[in-house]
Order: structure tokens, then C-alpha cells, then sequence
């Protein structure tokens, strides 16, 4: 072997005899040669570096990321957004800070990347997933012990399910319905932690531990979890161990917001024809969406994850826990511990997305570039789809290639899906039929999605980029399960098949058109009595046939106050209603509804009695038919979607 100088240690420290080298080359002669090749190999090393760096991406400067960003924002802001931040960094700096729009409209105050707080969502749950693998790792939680040996009530498993861990809930896993009471709050101060948890515990409607169904309710559990062992407040843990170390002076989960940052909180603007919010979102579930920071500190947090856990000397977790936290947890999968990774562009993405009743924000690190964007938005501008800044910034690092050929779509994946992430127990439940999901295969072999409820237009295209994955908009991908009832797993959630009995497409048009009828038939009920009065002619229906009509137009008038009460609900737009005091409302709604749910069987008897005795004229008795027809149509859906209901809890 030879004994290359510079580049291995010397020959006799290798095994070869000291003295003099091998050969007649006199040592003066031999030192001139030695020196002769450093230079050489020094040479080499500079060009190759030069070539690398010819040949390498130009790393990424302020000015190339303003020349991407400001056309966006600015359209955004013309198109009636309030107010917004982007931030771009790498390993070593923050690259690009920008405000754009206002914070408040009345006052004129801009939107800064250093002096104006947002509310960043879900991407808190980064924080809570750090904080607890942080308790992980000196020992003090197991991610895959029963978490009911930590937070000090029962959380029942089940029969047949797997008990809920730590991994389970950073992973999205334990099964929850999805919670949403109590959530956003008018008040200043929020519900303990502690209460809430206990107070606000979900049946579990997937309990095996097998599906993915994005809980706000499990990732504040696991937020609890980590108050309860460490014995601190979860904002002061966070505060401690988190905050603090990565100098991110200007974030907070506390509520309300210490004084020194309530003067830079930006206004929450929800959007266009809608006022602006007059109270600061306070969230009881705080670990899962309570955070306040400027986009500067989100850029602190950012720089801290691609270096892994570490930020100027100060280390949040070590490496190889960050890692864990930044693998996806299933092979093929999108979820690692609270982590969700897609395909940007033609890089891949991890971070996470998030969204409050007025701030849309989003996180996502390029790694393999060492570069992360933040955005967040206050509002809502009219432009068909909103901004998407890191689409933008990830195909400026990694153009994106063509994918190879895949397998066109199985014929079987068509159908009616809806969304593992739903509620099944309560009224809220109705939610899901919005929610609804029509899959067609498409002749070129990709899926297009489209909503049940109205399957026309162009709907999302979803190009095949591997064996049973599909990818659309956004980067989002599907990985489907072919089987007895195929299902898609992506987006933080299952796609299972909708059953016929609550398919979207003709319960909804038939509960529509049985209210309109209901309705009609209500107000023609007085219109007829008073005809009769004007021409002075009498009924010529015997009056217990007219107490039976009474009594349908009783049923009748019970169910369009019930669903003129939930429709005044949801015209409010405002999840803060949604609490204990809404309660007393909720139970004459649900009283309402038990009244009115077996209208429909009496105007069945009704229509049946009089088709049998001939009673009235043939239109009267179609009239009657129709009005049973609608009232069983409504009364299905009371009692289907426990809007005929009896918890308080949903």
C-alpha cells in the first residue's frame, strides 16, 4: 500500500520501518518532494472546492426571497387580508423577516416580524410533542405506558382496544372524537388544564390504536401529562425549558398575555363582511393551540429543529430524540411524533399547520436544505385560494421532477368517504355530512376529490406518485388500502367509506327539499284557515281529524324552531358560544327535538288514515302524504346525527 503525505499518517506509523523511505531518493531531496505534493494536494483541494461551489445551489438571500414572497402577500393584501408575516432561515441566520398589512386597522399599527404577536394554532403541538419527549428522555414518561397512570382519572379502553399512551396521542392515534366545547373562550382567564381534560374526555370512536384521527383533545392530554409529572404549570414548563433556553422573549402560552406583550398582539380579523374578533382567543385546551409569538421568535424556534434541538449553545433535546420525533412512525406514513411530513415542490417538508378563528399559520422545514419558512395570516382575503408561500419557497430550493409512472387507481377506491377526524356522539356530528368527500377515478389514472354535498366543478386532482399514493394541492398525500371497504390514510386522518344510510349526496338534498316543504306547509296552514274565513265556508274535516292535524303541525313547528336555532348558531360564527352557558339552549333544543323527531311517524298514521277512510279531497290527502314524507326525512336526521340529543359534553 502506499503512503499517500497529508492524507494518512506517516509510513512508520502504519507499520512501515523508520528511517529513511524505501528507494535511493536522499532525504534532502525526499523533504523538497514531500513539500512538492502538500502543495499538489492543496491545489487539487482548492479546485475541487471551486468546482463543488460552481456546481452547488447559490444559497438563499434576502433578496431572493422578497422577489418570491412580496408579489404573493401583497396580492393577499389587496385582496382584503389584513395583516400577515413571513420568516425564512437557515442553520446559521434568519434570511428574510417581513410584515405585511396592519395589525389594527383602526390605529394604523403595521405588521411586524419583532413586535406583532400571532397565534400560530396547532403548530403549539411541536411544543407540547418537545416538552413531553423532553420528560421522555430523563426517564420520567414512557411513550407506551397507559397515560391513565399519569393523569390521575380513568380513561376507559374498550373492549378489545389498546389503552391510550404518550405515542398514541403525539401520533394522533387514541382514537378521540373530535371535542369542541369549551375550546375558544371569551374569558380572560382560561379552564385549568386539569379540569378541562377531565371535564371534556371524548368517547373514543377508534380505539384500537390503528387510525389516524386528529384530536385537539388528545394533544392537550398529553399537554396535561406533562404538567402533571413535572409538577409545573404547562406554560411555565414550556416557558422554562423551552422559551427561555432558545431566547424567544416575545412568546408565550400564557393567557391572558403578560402585560409586556398585550400591546403587540395583532387583531384578529376573521374576514371579509365579518367583524373583527373583539376579545383575545382564549383556548383551555392550551398545549394544543395556545401559543402567541412574533414570526421572529417562530424563526428562533425553526433554527433550534434544523440544528437539531440546539440553539446558540442552549440545547431543548438532544439529537436523537429530535430525530425520533422527525421519523415517520409508520413506513409510508405522514405523521412522526407530532410532526407531519409532505412533499413540497420537489422537497420534502416536516412541520405543521395551524389555524384559529382568525390566524391561518404554517411551519415547514426543508432539512435537506437547512432552510424553514414561517407564515401566518391574519384573516381572510377574497382570492379562491389562500397564499401558499412555502409551495412557493420549496420549489425555488428543489424544482419538482416528474414523478415516475405509476399504477393507474383501482376502480374500487370510487365512492363517498368521510373523515376519521369527526364527531359521531353528539349534534356536532351533522358536521361531518359537510365534510364529505365524492372520489372518482379518473381516466388518466389519478383521483379527483370533490365535495359530496355539491360534485360539480374542477374538485382536487390527485396525481398517482407510487404504488397506491396519490398526491394533490399542497403536497398532501393519500396512501389507499384496497380491501372489503378500501380507505385512504392522509391529511391527519382516515378516509373511510361513508355508509349509504348517511350519504351525503341524497340525505342532504332530501332533508333540504323536507324542510322547505315543512315550512311551506306550516305557513299554508294559516293562509288556508284564514280563505275559509273570508269565503265563510267551514272545514269539512270532523274535528278529531282536525286535533290529529294539530298535532302534526306541533311536530312540524318543533322541528323548524330546532333547526332555525342550530342554523342561527352557525350563522354566528363564533366558537366562543360554545360553552357552558350555551347549555340551557342545548337542552330546549334537545327537548324540541324529541317533540318533534316522531312528527313524522304521526303524520304517517295521519296520511295512511286518511287514504283508508277517504278523508278530504285527493289533494289534501297527497298534502298530507308529502308533509309524513318530510317529517320522517327530518326525523331521521334528528335522531342519526343526536340532534334529538341528551349530552353535554360534545
Amino acid at each position: 500500500m502506499h503512503c499517500f503525505i497529508g492524507a494518512f499518517p506517516p509510513c512508520e506509523a502504519r507499520g512501515q520501518p523508520a528511517g529513511r523511505p524505501r528507494g535511493d531518493i536522499p532525504r534532502k531531496d525526499f523533504r523538497k518532494m514531500r513539500r512538492f505534493f502538500r502543495l499538489f494536494l492543496a491545489a487539487i483541494g482548492i479546485v475541487l472546492a471551486v468546482c463543488r461551489g460552481a456546481s452547488a445551489a447559490p444559497a438563499l438571500e434576502a433578496s431572493d426571497v422578497a422577489e418570491l414572497v412580496d408579489p404573493i402577500m401583497t396580492e393577499w393584501i389587496d385582496h382584503g387580508g389584513a395583516g400577515a408575516v413571513v420568516v425564512v432561515v437557515d442553520r446559521d441566520r434568519t434570511i428574510f423577516a417581513k410584515g405585511y398589512g396592519l395589525a389594527d386597522k383602526d390605529t394604523n399599527r403595521p405588521f411586524t416580524a419583532g413586535r406583532t404577536l400571532v397565534r400560530p394554532g396547532s403548530i403549539s403541538k411541536l411544543f407540547t410533542g418537545i416538552a413531553a419527549m423532553q420528560l421522555v428522555d430523563e426517564g420520567r414518561l414512557d411513550l407506551d405506558r397507559d397515560v391513565s397512570d399519569y393523569v390521575g382519572f380513568a380513561i376507559p379502553t374498550p373492549p378489545g382496544g389498546h389503552p391510550v399512551t404518550l405515542r398514541l396521542l403525539l401520533t394522533h392515534r387514541a382514537g378521540f372524537e373530535e371535542h369542541f366545547k369549551d375550546l375558544f373562550s371569551r374569558a380572560s382567564e382560561p379552564m385549568p388544564l386539569a379540569a378541562w381534560v377531565a371535564k371534556s374526555l371524548p368517547p373514543r370512536i377508534f380505539p384500537n390504536g390503528d387510525v389516524t384521527a386528529y384530536s385537539n383533545y388528545g394533544m392537550a392530554l398529553a399537554g396535561y401529562v406533562v404538567e402533571r409529572v413535572s409538577g409545573e404549570s404547562f406554560p411555565t414548563y414550556v416557558e422554562r425549558h423551552i422559551l427561555t433556553p432558545l431566547r424567544m422573549e416575545r412568546a408565550t402560552f400564557r393567557q391572558p398575555l403578560p402585560e409586556s406583550l398585550a400591546p403587540l398582539m395583532a387583531k384578529g380579523y376573521r374576514g371579509l363582511g365579518w367583524p373583527p374578533l373583539d376579545y383575545f382567543e382564549t383556548i383551555a385546551a392550551a398545549p394544543a393551540g395556545a401559543l402567541a409569538a412574533t414570526g421572529e421568535d417562530m424563526g428562533r424556534f425553526m433554527r433550534a429543529i434544523l440544528n437539531g434541538g440546539e440553539l446558540d449553545g442552549a440545547r431543548i433535546l438532544p439529537s436523537a430524540r429530535l430525530e425520533q420525533m422527525l421519523t415517520r412512525d409508520a413506513p409510508g406514513g405522514e405523521l412522526g411524533l407530532v410532526f407531519i411530513m409532505r412533499r413540497l415542490g420537489g422537497a420534502e417538508a416536516v412541520g405543521h399547520g395551524g389555524g384559529t378563528q382568525a390566524f391561518f399559520s404554517d411551519l415547514e422545514l426543508f432539512r435537506e436544505s437547512g432552510v424553514g419558512v414561517f407564515v401566518s395570516r391574519d384573516g381572510f382575503s377574497d382570492q379562491q385560494s389562500p397564499p401558499d408561500v412555502a409551495q412557493a419557497l420549496a420549489k425555488r430550493l428543489a424544482p419538482e421532477e416528474a414523478p415516475a409512472a405509476a399504477a393507474p387507481a383501482d376502480p374500487r377506491l370510487a365512492g363517498v368517504y368521510r373523515g376519521s377526524r369527526r364527531a359521531e356522539t353528539n349534534f356536532m356530528s351533522v358536521m361531518a355530512l359537510a365534510s364529505q368527500q365524492l372520489i372518482r377515478v379518473e381516466p388518466d389514472g389519478g383521483l379527483r376529490f370533490l365535495p359530496a354535498l355539491w360534485p360539480f366543478g374542477a374538485g382536487r386532482a390527485m396525481k398517482p406518485v407510487g404504488a397506491d399514493v396519490y398526491e394533490g394541492p399542497g403536497g398532501w398525500r393519500f396512501s389507499a388500502v384496497l380491501g372489503a371497504e378500501p380507505y385512504l390514510d392522509g391529511g391527519g386522518q382516515r378516509l373511510m367509506r361513508a355508509p349509504w344510510a348517511i350519504d351525503a349526496r341524497w340525505l342532504v338534498p332530501a332533508f333540504a327539499a323536507s324542510v322547505a316543504f315543512a315550512l311551506f306547509s306550516l305557513l299554508a296552514w294559516p293562509v288556508a284557515a284564514l280563505w275559509r274565513r273570508w269565503r265563510k265556508r267551514a272545514s269539512d274535516l270532523p274535528p278529531a281529524d282536525r286535533r290529529w292535524l294539530v298535532i302534526v303541525r306541533l311536530a312540524v313547528l318543533a322541528d323548524l324552531l330546532v333547526i332555525a336555532a342550530l342554523a342561527t348558531l352557525a350563522a354566528r360564527n363564533d366558537a366562543s358560544l360554545l360553552n357552558d352557558a350555551l347549555d340551557p339552549a342545548l337542552i330546549a333544543i334537545y327537548a324540541l327535538a324529541w317533540l318533534g323527531a316522531p312528527g313524522g311517524g304521526v303524520a304517517l298514521f295521519v296520511a295512511v288514515d286518511f287514504w283508508r277512510r277517504r278523508v278530504g279531497g285527493r289533494w289534501t290527502r297527497l298534502h298530507q302524504s308529502a308533509l309524513a314524507a318530510s317529517g320522517l326525512v327530518i326525523g331521521y336526521v334528528f335522531l342519526v346525527f343526536h340532534i334529538a340529543g341528551t349530552t353535554l359534553n360534545y
